[in-house]
């Protein structure tokens, strides 16, 4: 008996026809196994009666401009009793209430990964209490004097802000003859006060992650697909234009990768705090050290890209490898998924 599927994205989030997110709708629409549904990120926010929500459903072929359209069609009252399964799909940043909305779903679904803990996962220290054996020297603060101390031990840092994606909540600093930081999306700004560059940061008042600059960062962003423990693959993102910063959003190419003995490691180490908490796919992140480590960056457990992406540089199946996991995951027992 088929299995229902509902994934949430903003399609007109997706101004070409990208790789990830377009081709697993296309996928999930056609496979017979699967009664697919897709609810646009401004219903899950809707004054619908819950468990009640308005999607489309979408059989067959899925042209890349019919995918941007689903959002115009979700009109279709469905409870969310009847969905088998939610993969969220979303581009961040969230909006306001977004998770919080999701996490009441919990009463009544099964998600992917679950937005309750998601919501512990993107605190800003989360990584740092995970995977502190495996990440470069990193301090979690709103303190601009206590930036200013990191920054001074270090010379040159990064800082990232939540919630966000793609680089774009991503800074490098550094010190000459004042302080400059650059974005990808934003350029470089100078300031005369580290004080004044914790003022621009702050965009919120969550704390800002600060990491130690990897001076081999040009070697590339390896991105490591994980599947509720299982590694699906690496590919290697690096800058055509030489930018610090490696990402596809950017003009990041990608190239397989090997996965060292050490990632491997470090990866069996961590992922177990991310499957209790209910998060089964993700994105590690891996920066090369200067003597020559591969070090985590990141630990996306949200919309992580690579699926498709791995089975365009490999060949194989890796999107039908995931779809085969979530029908299966779909009919677990709920003894058997993570709490």
């Amino acid at each position: 008996m088929p299995v229902n599927i509902l994934s949430i994205c903003d399609p007109t989030r997706y101004a070409k026809p990208p790789l990830d997110v377009p081709t697993f709708y296309q996928r999930l629409s056609r496979d017979p196994r699967v009664h697919f549904h897709h609810i646009p990120v401004a219903n899950v926010l809707s004054g619908v009666d819950r468990p009640h929500i308005r999607v489309a459903s979408t059989a067959g072929p899925l042209s890349y401009e019919a995918f941007t359209k689903l959002g115009d069609r979700a009109t279709e009252l469905k409870s969310l009793m009847d969905m088998d399964l939610v993969f969220c799909r979303t581009l961040k940043p969230f909006p306001l209430g977004y998770l919080s909305e999701l996490s009441r779903w919990e009463a009544w679904t099964r998600f992917v990964n679950r937005p309750s803990t998601k919501q512990r996962q993107i605190e800003p220290d989360f990584l740092l209490k995970v995977a502190s054996g495996f990440i470069p020297d990193a301090l979690i603060t709103t303190d601009w004097r206590a930036a200013q101390s990191f920054f001074e031990r270090h010379g040159t840092i990064v800082a990232k802000q939540a919630n966000s994606c793609g680089g774009r909540g991503v800074y490098k600093i550094w010190y000459d003859r004042g302080f400059y930081v650059d974005n990808l999306l934003a350029g470089t700004q100078h300031f005369a006060q580290f004080e004044a560059v914790m003022r621009y940061l702050q965009r919120s008042p969550e704390p800002l992650q600060f990491y130690r600059y990897l001076n081999r960062v040009h070697a590339g962003d390896k991105r490591v697909v994980v599947v509720d423990g299982e590694i699906y693959g690496s590919y290697l993102r690096r800058s055509k234009g030489g930018h610090w910063v490696n990402n596809v959003s950017g003009d990041g190419e990608c190239t397989l990768a090997d996965i060292s003995a050490e990632e491997v490691e470090a990866i069996r180490q961590t992922v177990g705090a991310y499957q209790q908490l209910g998060l089964h796919t993700l994105g590690y992140d891996f920066l090369m050290d200067d003597d020559g480590t591969w070090r985590i960056s990141e630990i996306n457990a949200g919309n992580i890209g690579g699926f498709a992406r791995l089975e365009l540089l490999t060949g194989k199946p890796v999107m039908t490898h995931l779809v085969d996991w979530m029908i299966a995951f779909s009919r677990r027992a709920p003894s058997a998924i993570a709490a």
